[in-house]
């Protein structure tokens, strides 16, 4: 693994003793301590691998959190991201359950529908700061559709914005605030840095990506469509609005992308244009400081910014992601759990872990202002892209219809690279009714 992946980033607590000769003066009708002894509280806690060291990030987290509250030690445990998801599961099907767990944001409607999460009470979500202390959008995939019961809480978000060659674009005569305002301009900026030849225009991830489905929904989403319809049960691939957004999509990877990424992950992508391959890529604000601490690379060297998504013709939208915390239903130990819940989520912890060891982007927004990412000429974007950040509904159904969408927009990447490209358009529709009829089995097996 190299730095330009996403940086993947106990003590017990013995009771305090009561001496022997107060036991025995209470015995005999002595007055007894006024003073209790807190009972000793051990939680269990599953994450993934969220930072570069990752392991000893979150240890040094919970070694904190029990310099604060030294009756509480939480033990934590480590999942591989590719098992992580069935893990949980199980636990939640009557394993042996966690007190607390990180939760992809994509896995909370279907882990909420099994009822063993426990909802967090409005006292508990006023103890954090209440929705408004956190990324507004942040808040949608925090509980079953549906349904008022809050089982997740933000704890950091993915959020995309645009990578670019600054050097490429002053060649070329193109302003920043310009090339990439809106749909038009966009593909206008990359029609021009492939007329000039000199290097790959767009440089986007194909087919083996994890973000198959999150690089295609802003688009669907600018052009006025969505993946399901108002009442979260109706697929809406094939509507005219999303057919005009994955088109346009579909048009800028084969028109302008590097052919080889078309079947790459993000590792190939970050590579590519850290490498001075490409000009124009989109990924998360990790790549922010994987890029500070890389300028030897060629790319990097020449120079690099950022930008906000560009506005289709119905609005201006990024994916949101990222993981959230959720308490487990069977926990024994619950006050101490939301407690830790309230530490990972408070400003402290976000600016140490999420910001500075996970290079991610924090959920509270008070971290987001105290460090000025809003208007750092390069973290900037990403605080534009959380106002414009949408995240999917949290439907039971919701990883299948994500592994449904993933096969079929691979398909179209395989046509791509096959045919050097795009999908003429009934091809293109042909495809898309496929993925409704996909999305649909997936909503049916899931009720």
């Amino acid at each position: 693994m190299t730095k330009l992946t996403r940086r993947l980033r106990v003590r017990s607590v013995a009771l305090l003793a009561v001496p022997l000769m107060l036991l025995g003066a209470a015995a005999c009708g002595a007055p007894a301590p006024t003073a209790s002894a807190k009972k000793a509280v051990t939680l269990t806690f599953w994450f993934m691998p969220n930072g570069f060291e990752a392991q000893k990030s979150m240890q040094a987290e919970a070694d904190e959190f029990h310099r604060l509250h030294p009756e509480i030690t939480v033990q934590v445990t480590m999942l591989d991201w590719a098992a992580a998801l069935a893990r949980i599961s199980a636990a939640a099907a009557g394993g042996d359950a966690p007190d607390v767990t990180q939760l992809g944001t994509t896995w909370v409607g279907g882990l909420s529908k099994t009822g063993a999460l426990a909802p967090y009470t409005e006292a508990e979500l006023g103890s954090f700061g209440g929705r408004d202390a956190f990324v507004p959008a942040s808040w949608t995939a925090t509980k079953l559709v549906g349904s008022d019961a809050v089982t997740a809480v933000p704890w950091f978000v993915d959020v995309r914005a645009l990578f670019y060659r600054t050097d490429v674009l002053r060649r070329l005569g193109l302003d920043p605030a310009k090339a990439f305002a809106t749909w038009d301009s966009l593909e206008h900026t990359l029609a021009t840095i492939k007329k000039d030849g000199r290097i790959a225009p767009l440089g986007q991830p194909g087919k083996n990506d994890w973000n198959v489905v999150h690089n295609v929904a802003p688009f669907i989403w600018g052009a006025g469509g969505d993946l399901l319809g108002a009442d979260a049960a109706t697929p809406t691939l094939s509507t005219p609005e999303s057919f005009a957004g994955i088109d346009y999509y579909q048009h800028l990877m084969g028109r302008y992308n590097k052919p080889e990424l078309l079947a790459q992950n993000s590792d190939a992508a970050l590579t590519a244009f850290a490498a001075g391959q490409t000009a124009i890529m989109t990924h998360g604000p990790d790549a922010v400081t994987t890029f500070r601490a890389d300028q030897d690379k060629a790319g990097l060297r020449a120079g690099w910014s950022t930008a906000p998504m560009p506005a289709g013709p119905k609005g201006r939208y990024t994916f949101l992601g990222g993981s959230d915390l959720a308490i487990f239903k069977s926990s024994a130990h619950r006050d101490a759990a939301v407690q830790w819940v309230r530490f990972l989520t408070g400003a402290e912890s976000q600016q140490r872990y999420v910001l500075h060891e996970e290079g991610s982007w924090p959920a509270r927004t008070e971290v987001i202002s105290s460090n000025k990412l809003d208007t750092d000429p390069v973290y900037g974007a990403f605080a534009q892209a959380q106002r414009d950040g949408r995240q999917y509904p949290a439907v039971a159904a919701w990883v299948d219809i994500e592994a449904a969408l993933t096969k079929d927009f691979s398909t179209l990447w395989e046509s791509i690279t096959q045919t050097g490209a795009p999908l003429p358009d009934e091809q293109l529709r042909r495809l898309l009714r496929t993925a409704d009829n996909d999305v649909r089995n997936a909503i049916a097996q899931a009720s």
